[in-house]
């Protein structure tokens, strides 16, 4: 009877034994998961500080260079706001690139009407003219390049009719999978067009660094520092194909460091004069840049957008940030 009673008191020793390695190593877990969610938090807090201070840095830059040209602004690559920089840290590296948003094609202005149903507005024909110049496996034809135009300036505009034959509005939508409805007003962020009828991943990836978003109708587009595939993007008002490569490379070979243009009138001369390119929504000064800032923490690496605005109108003159965001802009 007494070995009956020791073997029962060793089993219960042995199950509590049990049961409180089992509760240590859950505690374990528990606080070694804890642990490391506070620390990534902790890096995560420290590296975003490393990324204002970037924000900072690319708002002094910009500023600076505002006050060294002041009446004279010319903006161009070869600036040094438009150079990338990259710079150690106690715990890595930081790097940061400013680009110039006003040599990019605004996607909003596509919700203008032209001045009849039959006849599409310059800037419509401008994005038709973008589409065909991406750098895709097949390029875009023509007929496709305009069906995806008036798809996105139907997605735009706030009422719903359709637009063309390529155009859709909320019944085309209400029948895909899932069912969604047009935005009907403007882009607030260029990654809103996959939900567009006729965008695909891979055009989207070759479009989304020509363009921006900006519903300020008075957006005009530097010529200085647009990408050669926005300003094979120029021409006529009712043109549908974009500039020729010597055309193209008329103006490229225009803004070499260090002549770079110092009137806009150049894209309506000389090779161009022809194409009868109107100039009155080009400019070779800009107040819209966006920062690309990255940095590595700790073996982690983190990213952040942001749109700066240069207001250098009446004094004193500051730059203000307009939006920031983790994620893709």
């Amino acid at each position: 009877m007494r070995n009956n009673t020791r073997g029962a008191a060793l089993v219960v020793a042995l199950l509590i034994v049990a049961m409180v390695a089992m509760l240590a190593t859950a505690l374990s877990s528990d606080f070694l998961l804890m642990f490391r969610r506070v620390e990534n938090q902790l890096y995560s807090e420290q590296a975003y500080a490393y990324l204002l201070g970037a924000e900072e840095v690319a708002r002094a830059a910009l500023l600076q260079d505002l006050l060294q040209d002041g009446d004279k602004r010319n903006d161009n690559l070869e600036e040094a706001w438009a150079q990338s920089q990259k710079f150690p840290t106690d715990y890595g590296w930081i790097s940061g690139q400013i680009e110039d948003l006003q040599g990019r094609f605004n996607i909003n202005s596509v919700s203008e009407k032209g001045a009849s149903p039959d006849v599409r507005s310059a800037a419509q024909n401008q994005l038709i003219r973008l589409l065909q110049t991406l750098k895709l496996e097949t390029p875009l034809a023509l007929d496709q390049a305009q069906a995806i135009t008036e798809a996105i300036a139907d997605w735009i505009d706030a009422d719903d009719e359709v637009s063309g034959l390529g155009g859709a509005e909320s019944q085309y939508y209400a029948e895909t999978e899932p069912m969604q409805r047009t935005a009907n007003r403007a882009l607030m962020s260029p990654s809103e067009l996959m939900l567009v009828k006729g965008m695909t991943p891979e055009i989207y990836r070759a479009l989304a660094p020509l363009i921006t978003v900006w519903p300020n109708k008075e957006f005009k587009l530097n010529i200085n520092t647009a990408p050669p595939q926005v300003l094979r993007s120029l021409g006529g008002a009712q043109e549908t194909l974009p500039l020729s490569d010597n055309e193209t490379d008329y103006l490229l070979q225009g803004r070499e460091s260090p002549k770079y243009f110092t009137d806009t009138t150049i894209v309506s001369s000389g090779a161009l004069a022809d194409r009868h390119i109107e100039v009155g929504n080009l400019t070779l000064q800009s107040d819209y840049f966006l920062l690309n800032a990255t940095t590595e923490f700790q073996g982690h690496r983190y990213s952040l957008h942001s749109v700066l605005h240069r207001i250098g109108g009446s004094k004193p003159w500051h730059v203000e940030v307009v939006a920031r965001t983790l994620g893709e802009w």
